[in-house]
């Protein structure tokens, strides 16, 4: 069974790199096409895959095939590779904003998987949702579960709730960084240099991410270990508490949901 990517770039790139690193496939066992010959080449010689002259020829030798192209281009490519897309086909998207319905007026005979997977797949770490179509399988769905695992966690959840996923996964990790970097301004305010500051500010997210991921820990409980009576995360917390950054990051998380919505209906 071979796995094929309609697009090579750096999301196709993590989910390849991730089925090697795992083992869940070798890179006979994996084909690329892209309109640049010159990321084709550099995916070639990094991982040994096999390289498609055309999305056709990508399809004749693919039945599991990744759709890794930019929402804005879909529309273009799906009319061109629907002829060739048979009811052998699972055909994976990860274009955001592009729904089962819409992929599945294109593809009348694939299987269609529709996914949200985030930026962090590009170290291993990443958070990615699916979402079988209506002609997917419980076997495809456990495939392509399996597949997006190697490049981090994976869960299915009802297409519903894509909107909010995309919000909190799909844009999260610019959240994130967005709030690491006001903290590492702070620490530099207070006496570090930059360099210092960004050290101890991304070593100090990644491992508050760790742990309440392996010790099982909710935020509240992690909040409730490290402040202490009167101490200092106790008074930074106060100035949080009395601020409205609880309600920025609700709104945050809605204005990001919302434009999912318009994206989907555009």
């Amino acid at each position: 069974m071979k796995t094929g990517f309609i697009g090579a770039g750096k999301m196709a790139e993590a989910l390849i790199s991730g089925l090697l690193r795992s083992g869940f496939a070798v890179p006979q066992d994996v084909v690329a096409s892209d309109i640049s010959g010159e990321r084709l080449a550099l995916l070639r010689n990094r991982y040994g895959i096999t390289v498609a002259a055309s999305n056709e020829e990508l399809l004749s030798c693919a039945t599991t095939v990744f759709l890794a192209v930019k929402p804005q281009d879909m529309d273009g490519l799906l009319s061109r590779v629907a002829p060739s897309a048979t009811a052998e086909h699972l055909v994976v998207s990860i274009a955001a904003g592009k729904t089962l319905a819409y992929l599945e007026s294109f593809l009348t005979l694939s299987r269609v998987v529709r996914v949200m997977p985030n930026m962090a797949c590009l170290v291993g770490a990443g958070m990615s949702v699916f979402c079988p179509g209506s002609r997917a399988t419980r076997e495809d769905a456990l495939l392509v579960g399996k597949i997006l695992s190697c490049s981090g966690e994976a869960i299915e959840l009802p297409e519903e709730k894509f909107d909010a996923v995309t919000a909190l996964s799909g844009s999260g990790p610019a959240f994130f960084a967005y709030w690491l970097k006001c903290l590492a301004e702070g620490g530099v305010a207070a006496g570090l240099a930059p360099s210092e500051a960004h050290k101890l500010s991304v070593q100090t997210m990644l491992g508050t991410a760790v742990a309440l991921k392996e010790r099982g820990m909710s935020p509240a409980e992690l909040i409730s270990a490290v402040a202490s009576p009167k101490g200092t995360t106790a008074a930074g917390l106060a100035v949080l508490d009395r601020s409205d950054a609880a309600d920025i990051a609700m709104r945050c998380i809605a204005a990001a949901a919302a434009r999912s919505r318009e994206l989907s209906l555009s």
